[in-house]
């Protein structure tokens, strides 16, 4: 080989050894950049990440480090799996600890659909419902329980006035039967007297004293009588009087009671934040449609969830948030009209009824959600545009409630991985 053809090889090895090495430092960083992602995904695996990120960056000469990365990935990754035993476990006790709360069965039966497929996202979704409807109620039997506290006190101490006044009219009659002996004795003694005088006196000016004085001492007997009477008599019409008074302020106290009460139960049906019926007033309305689907003749369910609110919340605050839910509801409330119903079932989360068949309500849906797409909320010099996705299922009066939400909800979800701001209908 001559020098010249010899240099030439030299030179084309070191342009193919540049382009080796080019690769090489590519890969390296393809694999270091995919390791950070890996740590960030599954913390389970940051030691056997971080083991691996340094054994690259130092380019070792051998290979026996990757022997030792198998056996801690396989031991990161059975790791991964008992965090995954761990989290059904949790759901698990979830699932217990919730069961016998009758108006909890919904959720509760959607979560262990949810925690059976391993969707996060459905469980995030039933768990945020869970907690929502729990602190609703929660809510309002505090309430109640703080008004019966005071009525129940009022009364208690209404008790109290009628045992003192049933006592002290107990031991008056006591007194009365003492008093009437003690009548019926003197009376008794002034006639013996009077007889012992008739008997012994001849002298009918002295024998008229003696009677008239004897009548006498009977007279004052049966005034002072009279008067003790009287007395006790007057001050039990006092008593009584007064426990009437406090009786009708009683009544009063109840009565208001019992309009606090009617008015918070009307209250436990409305949410507060959008002035929409709440999600205890849907589960009503949604119980009574097989009877009001026989007047209309069809109905359809939609579940409607305000896309990505949960960044609105993060980036701008609860308060823009805040906004973003009343000013959907307004534009909700205002798409439907009599017999169709709307309400927040929780969260971002919104119910409708539209009476018309499936086709149908879809069109109004449709209508709606471009109305919601033109929707624009300030949020200080922000601008936030917002959309909102459905699904939609006919109603059938021979399913249950339940399956007729599990529906529409299914739809939802899909709606939401097939893009957002999308209306899917379920089943065929």
């Amino acid at each position: 080989m001559s020098d010249s053809d010899l240099r030439k090889t030299i030179i084309d090895l070191e342009r193919s050894l540049d382009r080796e090495r080019a690769v090489q430092d590519a890969t390296r960083r393809v694999a270091l950049r995919s390791l950070a992602v890996v740590a960030a995904k599954a913390p389970a695996l940051e030691g056997a990440v971080r083991d691996l990120t340094r054994a690259i960056e130092s380019d070792p000469g051998d290979t026996a480090w990757l022997d030792r990365l198998s056996g801690q990935l396989a031991d990161a990754v059975r790791s991964s799996d008992h965090r995954q035993d761990l989290a059904e476990g949790i759901l698990e006790v979830v699932r217990r600890g919730l069961n016998g709360f009758e108006f909890l069965d919904p959720e509760v039966e959607a979560l262990a659909r949810a925690a059976d497929r391993r969707d996060k996202t459905a469980i995030e979704r039933t768990l945020g419902r869970l907690f929502s409807v729990l602190h609703d109620k929660c809510k309002q039997a505090m309430t109640e329980r703080e008004e019966l506290t005071e009525v129940v006190g009022e009364i208690w101490h209404r008790l109290e006035d009628v045992d003192t006044a049933l006592s002290e009219d107990e031991a008056r009659g006591q007194r009365a039967r003492e008093s009437v002996s003690e009548l019926q004795a003197g009376i008794s003694g002034d006639v013996e007297h009077i007889k012992g005088r008739v008997v012994d006196i001849n002298d009918l000016p002295t024998l008229r004293a003696e009677v008239t004085r004897g009548l006498d001492r009977m007279v004052e007997r049966v005034s002072a009588f009279r008067d003790t009477q009287e007395s006790e008599l007057l001050a039990a019409l006092e008593r009584n009087r007064l426990l009437r008074s406090k009786g009708r302020s009683l009544e009063t106290q109840v009565q208001a009671l019992r309009n606090r009460l009617e008015q918070a139960r009307a209250e436990a049906t409305r949410d507060s934040l959008t002035g929409l019926p709440n999600r205890t007033a849907f589960e009503e309305r949604l119980r009574d449609l097989p009877r009001k689907i026989e007047r209309s003749g069809s109905a359809s369910l939609l579940v409607w969830d305000i896309d990505h609110f949960k960044s609105i919340n993060d980036e701008y605050g609860h308060s823009a948030g805040d906004k973003v839910l009343r000013a959907v509801a307004e534009i909700l409330a205002e798409g439907v009209r009599e017999p169709d119903f709307v309400a927040r079932y929780g969260g971002e989360e919104f119910v409708m009824i539209i009476h018309h068949e499936p086709g149908v309500a879809e069109t109004q849906a449709n209508t709606i959600r471009e109305a919601v797409d033109r929707l624009i909320v300030r949020a200080g010099k922000k601008r936030l545009k917002v959309t909102i996705s459905a699904g939609l299922a006919g109603v059938d009066p021979t399913h249950t409630p339940e399956a007729i939400f599990d529906a529409a909800d299914q739809a939802l979800l899909q709606a939401k991985k097939r893009g957002r701001d999308r209306i899917e209908r379920a089943g065929p």
